[in-house]
C-alpha cells in the first residue's frame, strides 16, 4: 500500500496490516451481531444516512429514509442540534419459512446531528419525497456575518527586546 514508506521497498507495511485487520474485525462483528435486534435491550437499529451542506444563507440536511411514512417523521431543532425521529412500521406481518437472515429494521429510530452554525427558528422547512427527507435551516444573521480579522505582529512588552546599556 505505502510501499517504501518505512524505508523498505516492498517490505512490511504496518498501515496495510492495520487496515486489513480493521476490515476483518468489522466483518466479524457484523456477523456476530446479525439478528440481535430481537433481544430486549439490545438493538442495532436504524440510523438514516445524512448529507449536510451549506449555502450562503442556509444549511441543508438530506436524510435517506426509505420506507418511512411521512406522518411518522418528527423533526426538531434543540439548541445547536437537529433531531430526526421516526418509526418504520412493518407493512404486513407474515410468517416466512426458510428465512436465512433479515437486515431490515422496523421500529423507532432517532438521529441527533450537531449543527455547525447557529440557525433561525423561523423559516425552517422540511420536505419528504421518494425516501429523502430534506431540511432547510436558515442561518442566523450572526452565522452569515463575516468579520475580517487583521493580523498584527506582537507588541513588545516592557524592555524585552531592547538592548541594555
Amino acid at each position: 500500500m505505502f510501499g517504501g514508506f518505512f524505508g523498505r521497498r516492498g517490505g512490511y507495511d504496518p498501515f496495510e496490516d492495520f487496515f486489513r485487520i480493521s476490515k476483518e474485525m468489522e466483518r466479524m462483528l457484523a456477523e456476530l451481531t446479525r439478528g440481535f435486534g430481537e433481544i430486549p435491550g439490545f438493538e442495532m437499529g436504524f440510523e438514516p444516512k445524512i448529507e449536510m451542506y451549506e449555502t450562503p444563507d442556509e444549511l441543508v440536511v438530506r436524510a435517506e429514509m426509505p420506507g418511512i411514512d411521512k406522518d411518522s417523521i418528527d423533526v426538531r431543532v434543540r439548541g445547536n442540534h437537529l433531531i430526526i425521529r421516526g418509526v418504520k412500521k412493518q407493512e404486513q406481518k407474515e410468517e416466512k419459512d426458510n428465512v436465512f437472515f433479515s437486515e431490515t429494521f422496523y421500529g423507532e429510530f432517532q438521529r441527533i446531528i450537531p449543527l455547525p452554525v447557529e440557525v433561525k427558528e423561523e423559516g425552517i422547512e422540511a420536505t419528504y419525497d421518494r425516501g429523502i427527507l430534506e431540511i432547510r435551516l436558515p442561518k442566523a444573521d450572526s452565522a452569515r456575518k463575516e468579520v475580517k480579522i487583521i493580523v498584527k505582529e506582537p507588541e513588545e512588552k516592557g524592555n524585552k527586546g531592547k538592548e541594555e546599556k
